[in-house]
């Protein structure tokens, strides 16, 4: 807000750097003398928000796949996971949240990333993948990925992601402020998805039986209802069908 805000006033200014110059000179910065326009400084900005919500995700990843259930997950079948971690952190972790969920006797290598594969095209996750890729080519090693930016955007769902989003990523060199913003909305609900499934529905429904099965009929309604929306992140519909089931 501050940025664009700037820029709105700098847009008015006959001279550029004269102005930022006159404002560093009230604030007692005297020897600033801008040698580039202001655009470059707040597609820094961009660019570094970006990289900070793309971290912030990858943090919450490791954090995901440090918890007792995954840890005890990974040992179970050490085959399998070394064959599933490869890739960035969101692939590596998709993978092994997916392998949580599929019953035992059908985990085999090649289901889990076919499964993976159909998450990461979904538009939220579509939406990151694109940022991670700018963020790489922008701070990291430009020209070494196996796939860029350019090849990206070409292929991105942009149908379902201006549907959830309301609008669609810009391609690299062209960022503004709303990419920025579309970034950190789509880490969110890629967060939500890892978060909601990391626990599966029959280890998620034992929690609410043994948590509020004993409540009487009025109360338990209630805080079940509450517990599975603020932190099982169950949507409306499925706490719906698990109170009926429950007859609760």
């Amino acid at each position: 807000m501050v940025t664009q805000s700037f820029a709105a006033i700098l847009a008015h200014q006959p001279d550029e750097s004269a102005y930022i110059r006159d404002c560093a000179k009230k604030m007692g910065f005297h020897s600033l003398y801008p040698n580039t326009s202001f655009a470059s400084a707040q597609s820094y900005l961009l660019y570094s928000h970006i990289a900070y919500v793309i971290s912030a995700g990858d943090m919450l990843c490791k954090r995901i796949r440090s918890t007792d259930s995954m840890k005890a997950l990974k040992r179970s079948d050490e085959e399998i996971f070394k064959e599933l971690d490869e890739g960035d952190f969101v692939t590596r972790t998709v993978a092994l949240i997916v392998l949580a969920m599929m019953l035992p006797e059908k985990r085999t290598v090649a289901a889990v990333k076919e499964a993976a594969k159909a998450v990461q095209l979904l538009p939220a996750f579509a939406v990151v993948n694109y940022y991670r890729i700018i963020r790489n080519e922008e701070l990291h090693a430009a020209g070494k990925a196996e796939r860029t930016a350019v090849d990206v955007i070409s292929a991105l769902p942009v149908e379902g992601i201006r549907a959830q989003f309301k609008t669609v990523p810009q391609r690299m060199g062209k960022l503004s402020s709303e990419d920025a913003l579309l970034c950190s909305k789509a880490w969110q609900s890629v967060a939500k998805w890892l978060c909601r499934h990391m626990i599966s529905d029959t280890d998620g429904q034992a929690i609410v039986k043994k948590r509020f099965g004993n409540l009487d009929a009025e109360r338990r309604k209630i805080a079940a209802q509450k517990f599975m929306q603020l932190d099982l992140l169950y949507s409306q519909t499925e706490i719906n069908a698990i109170i009926a089931e429950y007859k609760w």
